[in-house]
């Protein structure tokens, strides 16, 4: 128990907060004053309830404004708490106060659904004065007949008395019904204001929304592109350590805007759900709004927009979803945490990869469809450097993908329709010794000058200013022939294409 609440208020190996932001001193200072003026906010709205509460002893419900002030103060102290960590790394301290927080908040808003009942319950200003109107009338009924009855006896008097009761009753009526016309004429027009309101926020948080997604996408789409150019710049070292790091942090820091967008789509179609919710009341309750409302309606075309807006946010969830797979096949395909010797299911990696890599098998505009054929054997799992043999099967795929590409685009020249292109993975098992893995395409074959020099550090068929250094075959063969003790050879046929052979022992001597 004692090592327990010396963990819970020790700083551990964590680092200080500060560290993050390369304690830059302007940086430093931005956070420490935007918490400081945050706390001081927070905690000067809890006296503000109090001296209110004492003010108005016969305000109803005074208790739930105590549940809302302990709420901001506990949310104050959550900021001072992002104060001391920039200095004192006591994050159990600092996530305690955050669940505090989070209880305080949630009883909150049970207490506060609780209340509602009760709040609705209570009698308008508008019933009040229907009463005391209600009151009124009577009041002059009776008045007007005792005034009859003492009248009584003379018929003359009475005939004037009922006439004159009568001219006052209508000229009650139309003051009546007057007050009632201009209330509902108020009463219109506030909702107007309140709809056209209501729409204008929604077209800011729409673009909002849509601008934030599309900078998130922007960022992933940079992301990617850096991890693609990290992954052909890559340089040979014995342990491969710049390898390791690299794609152990990309696959993370993707992982982290994909997951805030898939968080924050779902809020926002709630969000536009109900605002468009409450559009259709406000048209449901007035439906014949003034002129300059409708005109606007008519200029936006607000069906349209009410029935493109969910799709959109459908399509952007479909979109980041898709993402989040890609990232997660990166991460699965990568493996490099197997930077040591691991029993591996290579049919299982080269699925991963071909996920990873899916985006480029698709059709695209001016280019043709690439399909993958997989012919497996039976194979068991194999003793291998994971990660390393990945860089292979990345490579030579990527390398048959390209040369697919290059290949589709010179025909579609010439033709409207390309032929049709392929990439066959085949696997087999060899004397129970050796693993053989041959992966072909019907692309263009290699010349037998390429050949010679195919497997040569930084030669590339590539010309300059295109992606590639010449390094990719070359470190693919080390990881092969060197590391594993296997074999990693080429052949090609005018009209068959080319076919890496690729055979390593199930056991590494």
């Amino acid at each position: 128990m004692q090592e327990m609440w010396k963990t819970f208020f020790s700083s551990g190996p964590f680092i200080p907060h500060g560290h993050c932001y390369l304690w830059q001193t302007p940086l430093v200072w931005l956070h420490v004053t935007s918490d400081s003026i945050i706390a001081l906010a927070y905690f000067s709205i809890p006296i503000t309830l109090i001296y209110f509460i004492s003010k108005r002893e016969d305000l109803p419900f005074d208790w739930i404004f105590a549940m809302f002030g302990a709420f901001i103060v506990a949310c104050g102290i959550t900021h001072i708490f992002e104060l001391w960590t920039l200095w004192h790394p006591t994050y159990w301290l600092s996530g305690t106060m955050k669940a505090i927080t989070a209880l305080i908040s949630f009883a909150t808003v049970i207490l506060l659904v609780g209340l509602i009942p009760q709040a609705l319950a209570l009698p308008s200003p508008a019933q009040l004065e229907s009463a005391n109107r209600l009151l009124e009338a009577e009041i002059v009924d009776r008045h007007l007949a005792e005034a009859a009855l003492q009248k009584a006896k003379e018929e003359l008097e009475i005939r004037v008395e009922e006439r004159t009761a009568e001219l006052k009753s209508q000229t009650q009526n139309l003051e009546f019904a007057n007050r009632l016309l201009a209330s509902e004429i108020v009463e219109r027009q506030l909702a107007e204001a309140a709809l056209q309101k209501a729409k204008e926020e929604l077209e800011i948080r729409v673009e909002e929304r849509t601008a934030e997604l599309k900078c998130q996408t922007q960022q992933l789409e940079q992301a990617l592109s850096e991890l693609k150019q990290a992954q052909s710049k890559l340089i040979p070292s014995p342990e491969m350590s710049f390898f390791k790091q690299l794609l152990t942090e990309l696959p993370h820091q993707i992982h982290n805007p994909i997951h805030f967008i898939c968080g924050n789509l779902t809020y926002a179609r709630e969000y536009v759900d109900s605002l468009l919710e409450l559009v259709d009341l406000y048209q449901e309750q007035y439906p014949h709004p003034l002129p300059t409302i409708q005109e606007k309606i008519s200029d936006i075309d607000l069906d349209f927009i009410k029935e493109d807006l969910p799709q959109i946010l459908i399509s952007l969830t479909i979109a980041a979803d898709r993402l989040r797979g890609i990232v997660q096949s990166l991460r699965t395909g990568s493996r490099l945490d197997a930077a040591d010797i691991k029993i591996a299911d290579l049919h299982e990696s080269m699925d991963s990869i071909l996920k990873m890599l899916s985006s480029r098998l698709t059709p695209q505009q001016g280019s043709c469809h690439i399909e993958v054929i997989k012919e497996y054997g039976n194979l068991p799992k194999i003793e291998c450097y994971l990660g390393a043999i990945n860089q292979v099967f990345i490579t030579i795929i990527g390398n048959a993908i390209e040369a697919l590409e290059e290949n589709s685009h010179s025909e579609s020249v010439a033709a409207s329709q390309p032929e049709p292109r392929n990439i066959k993975i085949a696997t087999k098992l060899l004397d129970n010794e050796l693993v053989e893995i041959r992966i072909s395409n019907n692309g263009p074959e290699i010349t037998e000058s390429v050949m010679k020099q195919l497997f040569n550090p930084f030669f590339t068929t590539k010309p300059v200013g295109k992606q590639g250094i010449g390094l990719g075959l070359s470190l693919s063969h080390s990881i092969i022939t060197v590391i594993h003790q296997g074999e990693l050879q080429c052949i090609s046929a005018p009209g068959k294409g080319a076919e890496f052979i690729i055979k390593i022992p199930m056991r590494l001597k």
